[in-house]
């Protein structure tokens, strides 16, 4: 099965045919992933944070720089996200669009001098903040007509390799497949694999990840700066998928061919009417998963002289406790003409699962280095992240086996990245700062191609002596290609199909916060 530079596979099919397991693996990438946080300020930077301070995304970002601040400070911070997808699938292009508003940001940094000179402890500050790290909110759609092949064919392929016998039985009810001569657990599809089928996918994702953070920074001798944190996260995602499928099902000549005995050439049957008919199909998919986590956070500053800042970071994993709830279901009409008259129902088949996991989320390792100008500065950032350590343990077990099986599943899916980051400001006049920054993301999957990059720009104003506003817009682009199901490619002789999805995100970012 080939399935090279495919994003992923939808869970249409796993929904009803795999276990919790696959599920898991493959929302285990999305939960690991923080995308969102921090202020306007560090957001028109580029979000270029691990060699900078003095800023409440701080204590989130490298702790150490709560160092820096002089003076307590307060803030909230604003967001309006739009998401666009264009899906193209067989040559027709379809566009979605869904935003939002919402409070990503809120956090105070509160002052503690210890000393008046200037060697020793300057100070010891503490932080306490609240961001959205991710928000899930999406939707893509993307139609066309394929005449290579039919999601049937990937539920006998899925009845083929798991011998689930379930779904075999199921859809055997359901007229949709039929067996092969001679054989008791092989099956092939009674819609027709060439021919034109209308196809739709829709799919709507909704949510949030929080993180809750309690953290310390300490300066010393203006040189050396040390923090560190603790976060409490949470989340709640939603996925709703469907796809339809309109098309016709095989005659009794290319029935005949791989069954001559066939249940559906006895005119004695009414199987019989299911052939040459026309068909609506629906799979349907739904997952609702909510956890809670905690981790920490190290993170150290120097400044070998007044123009330079490095910066390091040290990111324990989120230990993730997981609820999932999964339902699917599969239906079909069959009618006599393709206005959609005459129908003969043949029922509808339906899954549900509730799975409590454990989620540890990979380490995370952070460079970083700015250098200062009489009226701006530079920041660049390197993060790397080895997403193929993920684990997912069952919940109440110890050494259960599926451990291993789960260990081998993320190493196969995901590998090492380099996130990239780099900013910079400059001082327009005495109260006005202007920013810009980009960021490049690694690709995290082994065999897809997955293209993510950002573009910021942003201003900051000082409103008074002790208030200040920034403002900044952040566009991400992510190219990548879905297949609303994968199937034996050799077997059927045809390849799987491709949508290509442009995905963009733009987040306008406004941050209130007076020093004090």
């Amino acid at each position: 099965m080939n399935i090279k530079n495919i994003l992923f596979t939808s869970l249409f099919v796993s929904g009803v045919a795999l276990s919790a397991h696959s599920q898991s693996v493959g929302n285990g990438l999305i939960f690991s992933q923080e995308t969102n946080g921090g202020t306007a300020r560090f957001k028109g930077l580029g979000n270029a944070k691990t060699a900078l301070g003095g800023d409440i995304s701080s204590i989130t970002g490298n702790p150490a720089g709560l160092g820096f601040f002089g003076q307590s400070d307060i803030s909230v911070t604003f967001n309006y996200d739009n998401a666009a997808n264009k899906g193209t699938y067989f040559g027709n292009s379809i566009s979605k669009n869904k935003g939002r508003f919402g409070v990503d940001h809120a956090g105070a940094v509160f002052h503690f001098p210890k000393n008046e000179g200037y060697y020793g402890w300057q100070n010891f500050n503490v932080g306490i903040s609240y961001e959205n790290t991710n928000r899930f909110s999406n939707h893509v759609r993307y139609e066309g007509v394929n005449p290579n092949n039919t999601i049937v064919s990937a539920y006998t392929d899925d009845i083929a390799a798991f011998g689930d016998n379930s779904l075999a039985n199921s859809l055997y009810g359901m007229k949709l497949i039929e067996r092969f001569a001679n054989t008791d657990n092989s099956y092939f599809p009674i819609t027709n694999e060439s021919g034109n089928k209308d196809q739709i996918s829709d799919i709507l994702t909704t949510g949030n990840s929080f993180k809750t953070s309690l953290a310390f920074g300490g300066n010393y001798n203006n040189v050396f700066y040390i923090g560190g944190n603790i976060g409490f996260s949470s989340f709640i995602h939603e996925n709703s998928a469907q796809l339809s499928e309109y098309g016709w099902t095989k005659d009794a000549a290319t029935v005949e061919r791989d069954n001559p005995n066939s249940r559906f050439l006895d005119p004695q049957l009414d199987d019989h009417l299911i052939l040459g008919a026309n068909y609506e199909m629906l799979d349907d998919y739904y997952q609702r998963s909510e956890g809670t986590g905690i981790d920490f956070k190290i993170g150290a500053m120097y400044k070998p002289t007044v123009d330079w800042n490095i910066g390091a970071t040290i990111t324990s994993p989120t230990w993730y406790t997981i609820d999932q709830y999964t339902e699917s279901y599969i239906g079909v009409d069959y009618y006599d003409n393709e206005n959609a008259e005459n129908a003969f129902d043949y029922g509808e088949t339906e899954f549900t699962d509730d799975f409590t996991y454990s989620l540890i989320t990979p380490w995370k390792f952070g460079l970083g280095v700015s250098k200062f100008f009489s009226r701006g500065l530079v920041s660049a950032d390197a993060e790397y992240v080895n997403y193929g350590s993920i684990k997912v343990r069952s919940a109440g077990q110890v050494n259960s086996s599926d451990d291993a099986l789960w260990d081998e599943d993320f190493k196969n899916a995901y590998k090492g990245v380099v996130n990239l980051r780099l900013g910079g400001e400059y001082l327009i006049t005495n109260t006005i700062s202007g920013r810009a920054g980009i960021n490049y993301f690694g690709n995290p999957y082994k065999n897809a191609d997955n293209k993510q990059y950002s573009g910021s720009l942003g201003l900051g104003t000082k409103l008074t002596n002790t208030l200040y506003l920034d403002l900044a817009v952040v566009h991400l682009i992510n190219d990548y290609k879905v297949s609303p199901y994968v199937i034996d490619e050799e077997f059927w002789g045809s390849t799987s199909p491709v949508a290509d999805i442009k995905h963009q995100r733009t987040n306008v970012v406004l941050t209130l916060g007076a020093k004090f």
